[in-house]
């Protein structure tokens, strides 16, 4: 394109006016013409022409190294003009665009060709808005278009006027931005946290759908109101805290609770950051919301697993020392009780004999009865203990009788029973379950239990406590009744969720049901309820019977027999009644060899010494009876091969591993004389 010289807008508008002058002067005749002398040409017409020309040359400079767009249409909607840029824009010679009509370069939408027609190229008013072009690789170009309309001098509409400004790259930037934006909301809104925005009077501005569902509340209810209106009582002032924190300072996460719509408290964990603008003052918090109500619930029912282990293990430690002095109690106590019986019959028997002392002995026996039975209760209670306290690696299910599982249970919670209710056994007649006697144990406690706090406190003759047995096809029925208050309608179909309790504040957690109906869950069975208002409750536990019986070897009460011969016993236990006990009862038929310690007796038998029977506590300090036989097996085999062992049931893994490799006998602490005699005259024979 040829260069062109522009003229200052002075000298240009003087020319101009000073061209108008002699054209208006030529055509009102005015003047004929002033004519050159050299070029014979008028003078006034050619600075009239030559100022035109240069006046077109400067616009048309203008318009072609503008930087938008620049067309005109005639009224048939047709390209009268087109710049170098927009033609650039289109990817188009200019010249090729010339006499087409407008819509050929717009997308083929018949939306398109009525808003250039319709809208934007009206004759009345000049326009702006955006509208997608077609390039000629067919790519698509989004311009900002600005019309207005062209008249005559007669003010007629003879065309229009656009100026369009490439918009491509920024509608690219802001179509990115928006799906940047909407990508992000779409985060927002299925992350599994509530997010939560509020301005600097703590006004909510955003939440997200999953923060509105905590609380029950649809997001548009929320907005505008304070935070504070949905926090607990106890939280508000924490939370407030956190609010009043500098524009500065960092924010922690916090544990609070939200007051959801039916009024019940949500404990969350929330994490805050401060918002602050391009100047850094503060506009506002942002806070990431977690439910937590789940994860508190799953740490209280973790803490509650943790004291039941505890106090099983406890339970374990406690049985273990009670049956060692408790061994001695019965030992001692059978060994006065039968001593006393036969200074009775010698008594009797002697001609001399005066009566003031047979009543004595007489009198003794009654106490030395009550004694007895006490210490017996004392042994089921311990036993009980025992069962109770079996850990997790003890579960194995085999063949269990119910009715002395529950007959133990129904031991364990006679406290519990006596002052509210008259208890009714009513056992039929029902072969044995598939199942783990301690955990089975567990669940019958806790129905009992709970049928005794169902009931009030001093109505025993008015209430009623039944247990029941009974066979219902493969199943065996195991049935806990009481005629309590009933459970109401809308509660009976949560009792077995966990943690929800219709007790008072501190008599339950709501645990019991449901770990209840996990462990009869777990052995394959099921537990069920029914209840009526006024009438009662009555859970069911159905156990499939026993396919096949894989019970431990259980010692029986055998009948007192006379021992075959007498024998060389050796009794190990480091407790010293033990020893006494033991040696009581036995002495009278055997001799009888007592040490405190392992290192004794393997002491005694390396030296030589022999016995027809070593009867040794299982778990001793130092070296334990389990040490004592693996040596024994070294250097006196023959003497390993009699032992038999005591136990207070704190069984190690190792020592449960022991005795079922070994196949060694065990006697269970504390047992009474006749079973000890019995075993004892089995081994000598």
């Amino acid at each position: 394109m040829r260069a062109v010289e522009l003229l200052p807008a002075r000298d240009l508008a003087r020319r101009l006016a000073e061209a108008e002058a002699v054209i208006e002067a030529l055509l009102s005749g005015q003047i004929d013409a002033v004519v050159d002398s050299k070029s014979k040409t008028p003078v006034l017409l050619s600075k009239a022409q030559d100022a035109l020309r240069e006046s077109e040359a400067r616009f048309r400079c203008i318009v072609e190294t503008a930087s938008e767009g620049i067309w005109t249409i005639d009224t048939e909607f047709k390209i009268t003009f087109v710049n170098q840029p927009l033609a650039r824009m289109l990817g188009y010679p200019a010249e090729e665009m010339l006499g087409k009509a407008l819509v050929q370069f717009v997308p083929e939408t018949a939306a398109a060709s009525a808003m250039l027609r319709g809208e934007h190229l009206r004759p009345e008013n000049s326009d702006e808005d955006e509208i997608a072009f077609v390039r000629q690789d067919g790519s698509e170009l989004w311009a900002l278009l600005k019309t207005s309309p062209i008249r005559d001098t007669n003010g007629i509409y003879v065309g229009t006027l656009a100026m369009m400004t490439d918009r491509t790259h920024h509608r690219q930037a802001e179509e990115a931005l928006r799906k940047s934006e909407e990508q992000y909301r779409q985060i927002v809104e299925a992350t599994s946290d509530g997010i939560l925005k509020v301005d600097t009077l703590a006004r909510i501005v955003f939440v997200n759908r999953r923060f509105a569902e905590m609380l029950g509340y649809e997001p548009p209810e929320m907005i505008g109101l304070s935070v504070f209106a949905f926090l607990s009582a106890a939280a508000k002032e924490m939370v407030a805290d956190s609010f009043r924190r500098p524009p500065n300072g960092r924010k922690d996460a916090l544990d609070t609770t939200f007051r959801h719509k039916d009024g019940n408290d949500i404990a969350v964990n929330m994490a805050g950051s401060l918002l602050v603008d391009g100047e850094g003052q503060h506009i506002g918090n942002l806070a990431v919301v977690r439910d937590v109500t789940e994860r508190k619930k799953l740490q209280s029912q973790l803490m509650v697993s943790d004291r039941m282990v505890s106090m099983g293990t406890l339970a374990a430690g406690v049985a273990h020392e009670v049956n060692n002095p408790l061994t001695a109690v019965i030992a001692n106590l059978e060994y006065i009780e039968e001593n006393v019986a036969r200074a009775v019959e010698r008594k009797k028997a002697s001609p001399g004999a005066r009566s003031d002392d047979l009543q004595f002995l007489d009198e003794l026996k009654a106490p030395l009865d009550d004694a007895r039975e006490a210490a017996q209760r004392v042994r089921f209670i311990v036993r009980d203990l025992k069962m109770f306290s079996r850990p997790p690696a003890d579960e194995a299910r085999r063949a269990v009788d119910v009715k002395p599982v529950m007959e133990s249970s129904l031991r364990m919670a006679q406290n519990e029973i006596r002052h509210r209710a008259r208890l009714v056994e009513d056992y039929g007649h029902v072969p044995q379950v598939e199942a783990n006697e301690a955990r089975l144990g567990q669940v019958f406690l806790n129905l009992v239990v709970n049928a005794a706090q169902a009931l009030p406190e001093g109505r025993a003759e008015h209430n009623e406590i039944r247990v029941s047995t009974r066979l219902d096809g493969d199943r065996v029925v195991v049935q806990v009744s009481d005629t309590g208050p009933g459970i109401a309608p809308e509660n009976i179909g949560r009792i077995f969720e966990a943690f929800f309790t219709t007790k008072e504040v501190g008599i339950g957690t709501g645990l019991g049901l449901a770990i209840c109906q996990r462990i009869v869950t777990d052995m394959n069975g099921e537990l069920t309820v029914e209840s009526a208002m006024g009438k009662g409750t009555t859970f069911r536990v159905m156990l499939p019977v026993a396919r096949a019986v894989e019970s431990e070897p259980v010692i029986p009460v055998e009948p007192i027999r006379m021992a075959g011969r007498r024998g060389r016993i050796m009794v190990v236990d480091d407790e010293i009644f033990v020893l006494r006990g033991v040696n009581r009862i036995l002495s009278n038929d055997h001799d009888i060899v007592a040490v405190p310690t392992a290192q004794e007796a393997l002491a005694l038998c390396s030296k030589g010494e022999k016995f027809d029977l070593i009867i040794c506590d299982l778990m001793m300090p130092n070296m334990t009876g389990m040490d004592l036989h693996r040596e024994l097996s070294v250097v006196a085999p023959e003497q390993a091969s009699r032992m038999i062992f005591l136990t207070g049931g704190a069984f190690t893994a190792k020592a449960k591993s022991f005795l079922a490799e070994s196949h060694r006998e065990r006697i269970d602490k504390p047992f009474d004389s006749a079973n000890l005699r019995a075993i004892v005259g089995r081994h000598l024979r």
